[in-house]
């Protein structure tokens, strides 16, 4: 059943409004994560490297999640989301009670692999649901209010330090996404293809199934080269964001009201961002987007990690949040590359059970890195160069995907 030529709708567009506030509070939890490191620091007494170690741990669960997401082929993309929402909201209450880096680290993995599962099956329903022409711009749209998540955290830090409970109440925010739970059990139906490929009697395919036909003359090319493509997406986004917290605090004498004072101009250039992000998809095709967004990406790391003054750092960090929807275009891409009945799968194993090492492999080499050469700037400097290394991939292993209909074939 392909939507093509289609014409976006009020049930279309009450789609989008609804998963974007899913994917805005996955934003909020994500970032919280690196944005407390310096208190959780001071709190447990870790150092960088041990805190590298931690998100590397912690970004294990993005791996996990590989065996959620490929069961989105099998049961469907809505019982996958209402499963994973739920139980991100959990473990982010759960994330309060943390008592050491270990234990704050155990309740982050497993709460990581069930946003991982969220934020990709939000991503395919909308790609499966919209018109091929649309397609871009609303997936932008969902990336535009999980960026405005993602900066949230900087915007309440202040007064969450304040609290009572210091920096687990970025925690207890993060947890509201139960209060949807009941809009989503209500409102959120399965995907049109997704049905369709049932009703056609496509096979739910076997881990190995899916490994085989991956692997296939057809498939094999694409999947390699998303994989790859996920890999450095992961990496290089992992160092421009999970230590700038720690590095504005130890090395540029930040303190939480600076985090403050960026945030508004942040939320509206984050929000801008992937909104402009996903119209470039849908105006200039998805290989242009992606060497655009990963040359800014690698280009703003550079910057942002070297400056000086702090408006400069500060401009860095905001042009950061804004690249950081290249995401968009990779959810994008991965969805159009791959029959329905491998979708979610291919999803799975191209993004989390592969790329996602990416996270793992990035905190801990930027905190060896931070320790041999002294400092967390020049670290990421170096490391930012591997975000260049996707322009070249996208155009000579991967297909251009723009306006490309979506159906049970």
């Amino acid at each position: 059943m392909s939507v093509a030529g289609e014409r976006l709708t009020r049930a279309h567009v009450g789609l989008i409004a609804m998963l974007a506030l899913v994917v805005m509070f996955e934003g909020f939890d994500i970032s919280a994560t690196s944005v407390v490191l310096p208190y959780l620091a001071k709190d447990f007494g870790a150092a960088a490297p041990e805190l590298g170690r931690a998100l590397g741990i912690i970004a294990l669960g993005s791996i996990a999640a590989w065996l959620l997401v490929r069961l989105g082929d099998r049961f469907g993309r809505r019982p996958i989301l209402l499963l994973s929402a739920t139980g991100f909201s959990l473990g982010s209450l759960a994330t309060v009670l943390s008592e050491s880096v270990a234990h704050y680290t155990a309740i982050q993995l497993v709460t990581r692999a069930l946003l991982v599962t969220q934020i990709a099956t939000a991503y395919l329903i909308v790609s499966e649901s919209l018109p091929p022409a649309a397609r871009g711009r609303a997936n932008g749209l969902l990336g535009a209010f999980g960026s405005f998540g993602a900066a949230l955290p900087f915007l309440v830090l202040a007064p969450a330090l304040a609290s009572p409970l210091g920096w687990r109440t970025l925690f207890v925010i993060g947890a509201l996404p139960l209060l949807l739970t009941p809009l989503l059990l209500w409102k959120l139906a399965e995907t049109p293809v997704w049905l369709a490929a049932q009703a056609e009697g496509r096979p739910r395919l076997s881990a190995l199934g899916e490994v085989r036909r991956l692997v296939a003359r057809d498939l094999r090319g694409r999947f390699v080269a998303m994989s790859l493509l996920w890999l450095i997406v992961n990496f290089a986004t992992a160092v421009s964001s999970l230590f700038f917290t720690l590095y504005a605090v130890q090395e540029r004498g930040w303190v939480p009201g600076d985090f403050a004072r960026i945030a508004p101009i942040g939320l509206a250039g984050c929000f801008l961002g992937y909104l402009g992000t996903g119209w470039l998809l849908d105006l200039i095709g998805r290989r242009w987007t992606v060497s655009v967004m990963m040359a800014a990406l690698g280009g703003l790391t550079q910057f942002c990690y070297t400056a000086g003054s702090w408006w400069a750092v500060a401009a860095g960090f905001l042009g950061l949040q804004a690249a950081l929807g290249v995401w968009v275009a990779a959810y994008t891409l991965n969805s159009e590359l791959f029959p329905t009945e491998l979708r979610a799968a291919a999803n799975g194993w191209c993004h989390n059970l592969i790329g996602r090492w990416g996270v793992v492999i990035a905190p801990v080499v930027l905190g060896g890195l931070t320790a041999r050469l002294g400092a967390i700037g020049p670290a990421a400097a170096w490391l930012a160069f591997s975000a260049y290394l996707a322009i070249p991939l996208v155009w000579l292993a991967l297909p251009e995907t723009r306006a490309r209909a979506l159906d049970a074939g």
